[in-house]
């Protein structure tokens, strides 16, 4: 039988996915010879403690109620089912049609985990005799469950690793990056996908779909690269699908899978944080590579491009805070079209800030580079003036900055930035990305081609301000500006 639990809410799914337990309620309390009711709430107990919402009999069926029907309900409205399977389950009826249903599930939708949790009064030999025979469960997901697993409410290691992939499949369904990696495999040939998976730990045998969704996930899974000397799992992953996908598709995998296996999940999380302050968003980068910058902002985003992003010159002097502020501003009200303070239907600066606020909550909040040092006068000046912007000090040190109202990111190292520039380089070149002459990831010395800066090659590579924002012409800091 199983429980009333809320429907999820109409218009999306659970935010914890659904697990049917199916079991004998044939057993009593302080039955000596069973363990249903042990292993049972042992079960519910940890499914709950893990996330994810436990659907039984307890407190469900009333008299008169057709509860073959109601069963179908709950096992249909599920993202998985687990039989605990037990002696008086081997001869439950009731445990029979759950089961039948729960693999009928499993045989129609590749995504829906039916799981055996057998107890130990239960052997293997003896289930071709009792009342599941009609479910094959040679199919189905098995695993033991000991004594001493259940007395200390552990679950099995195997179960934990099922449980985990039921959360991939169905929590945060709607990701924009794994979306936009999932789809971009979409003309990859099953061999190859399958080549790309097993090289990346993913083993299970799933069907197309499934396995998309599973090597997108293991694609954009943060790995550290492994010795110099032995071939990097990623780049042979990506070896495996980008010379068969078409340009635009390979440029999307092999971008993005790179910077989520190589830019610290954990900086990803604080800028995450910094974006949902009221305000006072200040955090500061130490990176010697433009690319690690531009890297740190499309992790963070969690969307197939980065964070926009402007970057102003500093200017030394006494009155620098005060250039800079109105750098800052002329910037930002450039990109937003934002250029008439006098107007009184747009409220002059009140509405400025209000535009700014408006844009970040549309497509993220609107990033402003400063390649300086912050001293707490200059931050404290800075917060005040744009408490809605992301105002992001990069330096090239790590550790040096204290005393200041701000964010310090988790680092790459250098050896961690030169590695993600030679990483990213191998994954364009088998996406069918011609070499860039001066690689993308240069130093940030902007302007300077011979440094390989970002703007290393356009027309206006050796003028003082390139590489600086521009009114009306897109620039490296522009979000819909890629390199050639």
């Amino acid at each position: 039988m199983t429980a009333h639990h809320p429907a999820p809410p109409i218009g999306g799914p659970s935010s914890r996915p659904r697990i049917f337990i199916s079991h004998s309620t044939r057993a009593k309390p302080g039955h000596v010879c069973c363990r249903c009711l042990d292993a049972r709430d042992a079960l519910v107990e940890q499914l709950e403690a893990a996330g994810f919402e436990a659907v039984y009999d307890k407190d469900f069926l009333r008299s008169g109620d057709g509860w073959q029907q109601e069963i179908a309900v709950e096992l249909h409205g599920s993202q998985a089912a687990v039989l605990l399977l037990s002696r008086h389950a081997m001869e439950s009826a009731n445990v029979g049609y759950e089961a039948s249903i729960a693999d009928g599930r499993r045989r129609a939708d590749a995504r829906y985990r039916f799981i055996a949790l057998k107890l130990p009064d239960v052997r293997r030999g003896e289930l071709a005799a009792s009342a599941l025979k009609a479910i094959h469960l040679g199919e189905v997901d098995m695993c033991d469950w000991a004594d001493d697993e259940i007395a200390g409410k552990r679950l099995p290691d195997k179960l934990r690793e099922d449980l985990a992939q039921i959360r991939l499949w169905h929590t945060d369904r709607s990701s924009p990056t794994r979306n936009a990696v999932t789809a971009a495999l979409g003309d990859a040939y099953d061999d190859r996908l399958r080549a790309a998976a097993d090289l990346l730990g993913v083993r299970e045998r799933l069907d197309r779909e499934v396995l998309r969704e599973r090597l997108s996930e293991a694609l954009l899974t943060e790995r550290a690269p492994g010795p110099r000397r032995e071939p990097d799992p990623l780049v042979r992953a990506l070896g495996e699908v980008l010379p068969v996908l078409r340009p635009d598709p390979a440029y999307t995998v092999a971008d993005l899978s790179v910077v989520y296996a190589r830019v610290p999940a954990a900086a990803a999380e604080q800028l995450g944080e910094i974006r949902t302050r009221e305000d006072g968003r200040v955090a500061v980068l130490a990176a010697t590579r433009d690319g690690t910058l531009r890297a740190y902002l499309l992790r963070a985003s969690g969307r197939p491009r980065p964070w926009p992003h402007l970057e102003v010159a500093v200017t030394a002097g006494a009155r620098m805070a005060t250039r800079l502020a109105d750098s800052i501003r002329d910037a930002v009200a450039a990109y937003l079209g934002y250029t008439d303070y006098d107007d009184p239907e747009l409220e002059g600066e009140a509405g400025f800030l209000d535009e700014i606020e408006a844009y970040a909550q549309e497509s993220g909040p609107i990033v402003v580079v400063i390649r300086y040092a912050p001293d707490p006068a200059l931050v404290r000046e800075l917060r005040a003036a744009f408490p809605r912007l992301l105002l992001l000090f990069v330096t090239d040190r790590a550790g040096a900055i204290t005393s200041i109202e701000a964010t310090e990111l988790v680092p790459l190292t250098p050896s961690g930035e030169g590695e993600l520039k030679r990483t990213h380089g191998k994954a364009m070149i088998l996406a069918g990305r011609p070499a860039f002459d001066r690689p993308a990831f240069g130093p940030s010395e902007y302007g300077r081609p011979e440094f390989g800066g970002l703007d290393a090659g356009r027309p206006d590579a050796g003028r003082p301000d390139a590489g600086r924002p521009h009114p009306g012409r897109p620039g490296p800091h522009d979000p819909t500006w890629r390199p050639a």
